[in-house]
């Protein structure tokens, strides 16, 4: 039989008389606190000292069972095992001696589960007796003192054989397979750092020491967009690893960044406070090199998808934000909202909207004059300009028809304000039109403008380009007004002069016919 099968045969054993011995410790842990809640002292006291002698038990075999006994000393397993007989033979009776009498004197105590506690501790401690036991008959034959009784058994034989064939034994091919990245080793000990570093640049990796917390912390400071993993000692000088711990997992800078702490501080606080903190994992020296290998790729390999995690989610959300920029470019906010909450219907009647129509007059002949990348030049620094102004004034820009300008103000807020605030962006939409003309030799362009407020529908329509419009009597009436409309002038209704009242001056503008609607008296909006 092979070193390979009697490390494996030997952790079968070890394993065996390991399962009662932690369920003696764990009841024990459990009752220990149940009692403690209930103030019941003199029972904790005996409770601990079975406890104690659990933790007895536990030491005795960890010693014994050990593959350095074995190898170092000569001898079987059965040897192995009669010299943990001895060893454990006072803590044994201690447990199922005490727990026979702190059952016995507390027949009438009413704590849940207490009884089927102890008696699972007493079961427990007779099955280590059971276990030995058949360690101690096994004959030294073929399998040297290795194969267990209980594995005469086929299905517990089959399964430690199915396990050795399952996991294939580690060779320098593994090497490759790891994962690499650039390590920060932070140790006070130089030959610690030295040896971290010649045996993991030899897999591939990056490795930075430092000597101290403090030292570490610089290092990070000056590389934390490089780091992919951290190897810290607890014990150093300056600054302790505790505590570089404790920065690190506290920062939002360096927070993502694995931390594995490696230290011959193997006492459970320290191993429990260093995981609480945020510590990735526990090595405690001195560690086998290939378990610390195989950890801090592991580790590596987390961080780097964590890192590529992070790169695609930032990039989905700058889409997601370029997409609802995009949507807002094109829809009113309240629109845009609906679309995303995946509503179908989406149309609205709105009352005392105010709407706004302008067009370039002449602009076409002037038009065919000038190259197309012209013509597209003139148009999108002006309607720019108006889309700022739009914006800046409250109001929203529905659309652009060929040379024409269609906003609107009121389909949500205060109607009032949204009529006043159509009168000063038209206003300044023929001061930016004056600008223009006044920036370019080759166009010579006047606005006319046209404003009504009345009712009308708003609403999607299309499907592959869906459009945000507006329809009613109302948008007809505002485009009749801008046709009728003097160039450089502003044109308005009756309905929008009631809502405005008589702080703007205007000049009434009698027996105007409108298309569709007859004859009626509009206002021009005089304005310096």
């Amino acid at each position: 039989m092979n070193q390979r099968t009697e490390s494996a045969y030997l952790a079968k054993a070890r394993h065996n008389l390991k399962n009662p011995v932690n369920a003696i410790l764990g009841y024990s842990e459990m009752l220990i606190e149940d009692c403690e809640d209930e103030n019941l002292s003199a029972l904790v006291s005996d409770l601990l000292k079975l406890n104690e002698a659990g933790n007895d038990v536990l030491k005795a075999i960890d010693d014994n069972f050990d593959e350095k006994n074995l190898s170092e000393n000569n001898k079987s397993i059965t040897d192995v095992a009669k010299d943990t007989e001895i060893a454990i033979r006072t803590p044994l009776n201690t447990i199922i001696g005490y727990s026979e009498l702190i059952v016995e004197d507390n027949d009438n105590l009413e704590l849940d589960n207490f009884f089927s506690d102890m008696d699972k501790i007493i079961q427990s401690g007779r099955q280590i007796e059971v276990e030995l036991r058949s360690i101690i008959q096994f004959k030294d034959h073929l399998e040297k003192g290795i194969k267990l009784k209980s594995f005469d058994d086929a299905d517990d034989y089959s399964m430690v054989e199915d396990v050795l064939s399952s996991i294939r034994p580690l060779d320098r091919e593994d090497r490759g397979l790891v994962k690499t990245g650039t390590i920060l080793a932070v140790d006070d000990n130089l030959n610690n750092t030295d040896i971290l570093k010649k045996r993991l640049e030899r897999l591939g990796n990056t490795v930075i020491t430092a000597n101290n917390g403090k030292e570490g912390l610089e290092v990070l400071s000056s590389n934390s967009h490089e780091i992919d993993l951290i190897l810290l000692d607890i014990v150093m000088p300056e600054m302790n690893g505790f505590e570089v711990l404790k920065y690190v997992k506290n920062s939002k800078i360096y927070n993502t960044i694995p931390i594995i702490m490696i230290s011959s501080m193997d006492d459970k606080d320290s191993i429990y406070r260093c995981i609480e903190m945020g510590a990735d994992d526990y090595v405690t020296k001195p560690f086998d090199k290939e378990i610390l290998n195989a950890r801090i790729s592991s580790s590596i390999e987390r961080k780097q998808l964590r890192d590529k995690e992070k790169k695609l989610i930032d990039e989905i959300q700058y889409e997601r934000d370029r997409s609802e920029k995009l949507l807002l470019n094109i829809l009113p906010q309240e629109i845009a909202n609906k679309l995303k909450n995946k509503e179908k219907d989406i149309s609205k009647r709105h009352e005392n909207v105010t709407i706004i129509f302008t067009d370039l007059v002449n602009f076409t002949p002037q038009a065919k004059k000038l190259s197309a990348g012209k013509v597209v030049k003139v148009l999108n620094e002006l309607f720019k300009e108006f889309d700022d102004l739009t914006n800046k004034h409250g109001l929203e820009k529905i659309k652009t028809i060929g040379d024409s300008y269609f906003a609107a103000g009121g389909l949500t807020g205060d109607f009032k304000t949204a009529a006043n605030s159509a009168i000063e962006l038209s206003k300044k939409m023929i001061n930016s039109t004056k600008s223009l003309n006044d920036k370019t030799d080759y166009m010579d362009i006047q606005i006319r403008i046209g404003i009504h407020t009345g009712n009308v529908i708003a609403g999607i329509i299309g499907k592959n380009k869906f459009a945000y419009d507006l329809w009613g009597a109302t948008v007809n009436f505002a485009s009749r007004l801008e046709s009728t409309c003097e160039p450089g002038r502003i044109q308005i209704s009756q309905d929008t002069k009631d809502i405005l009242g008589d702080k703007i001056n205007l000049e009434e503008r009698k027996n105007v016919i409108i298309k569709g609607i007859g004859t009626i008296n509009t206002y021009y909006l005089n304005y310096t």
